[in-house]
């Protein structure tokens, strides 16, 4: 049975400089591969329901970036063939961890909405018709009250679905699980390990926060996070690889091979 381990709080600054070790390898690959899941989403986004219906996908993507992490980690060249590999293996299970993944969304922002829909619609219309006044300036604080309520609510559902979701497309793809259990095992080790991911987290906040100005001005809002994918990825693989290292089974023979 796939089994996780604690580590040390360190360990979640070790994981960025491991990612960014892997990137320096490939560098040129791994901005030519970011770049072109950036245009494909794009492109993808502006089609009425595929977007949505994309994200069954982002399983099956990531496995074959995590494919092409490990082949870096052994010495290989990093080829895009590796992102085929989701599509060579488990493909329906990861799809169904897709499918759950977006389940789970929809639900955390039909709460949002039950919770403060109301009252976010009424900020945003006094503040599109400028019809903030001192009278009615005590509605607006309540207003705003309860839609940061239901954001902050939202918020912090979002975290164990997240957790859930960390491991567990590596979890499906290598140790051919189930997406609820896979989901129920990287929830554990995430949990084992709140303070090295909180330092994690915390790092990366603050380099997303560097690069913001950048993605305001051209503005493109998620521009930040793509600019930081390249490290953000491998340093996803190196934590799997510290926290599973003693259940790590060896590179799929059922992976694409470039």
């Amino acid at each position: 049975m796939v089994q996780s381990r604690p580590v040390a709080a360190s360990r979640g600054l070790r994981w960025i400089g491991e990612g960014f070790a892997l990137f320096k390898k490939s560098a040129a690959m791994w901005l030519m591969i970011t770049l072109g899941l950036f245009a494909a989403f794009k492109l993808i986004l502006l089609i009425p329901f595929i977007g949505v219906v994309a994200m069954l996908g982002l399983p099956i993507i990531l496995v074959g970036l995590m494919e092409g992490c490990r082949a870096v980690d052994l010495g290989q060249p990093l080829k895009p063939a590796y992102l085929l590999s989701g599509f060579v293996r488990n493909t329906a299970a990861l799809a169904l961890l897709g499918a759950l993944y977006l389940l789970g969304n929809l639900l955390i922002l039909l709460i949002i909405i039950t919770l403060g829909g109301d009252s976010l619609m009424q900020v945003l219309k006094f503040t599109a018709e400028r019809k903030v006044t001192p009278e009615n300036m005590h509605l607006i604080r309540e207003a705003v009250s309860q839609a940061t309520m239901a954001v902050l609510a939202g918020w912090a559902l979002s975290i164990p679905l997240t957790m859930a979701c960390w491991f567990s497309p590596l979890l499906v793809y290598l140790h051919d699980m189930r997406p609820l259990p896979a989901m129920a095992i990287s929830l554990k080790a995430c949990l084992q390990n709140l303070m090295p991911f909180l330092i994690y987290g915390a790092a990366w906040f603050f380099a997303l926060m560097i690069v913001t100005p950048i993605a305001m001005a051209t503005r493109i809002l998620d521009l930040g996070m793509w600019l930081l994918a390249p490290v953000v990825i491998p340093s996803l693989y190196a934590s799997y690889r510290d926290i599973f290292v003693a259940v790590e089974s060896p590179p799929s023979a059922g992976a694409a091979t470039p």
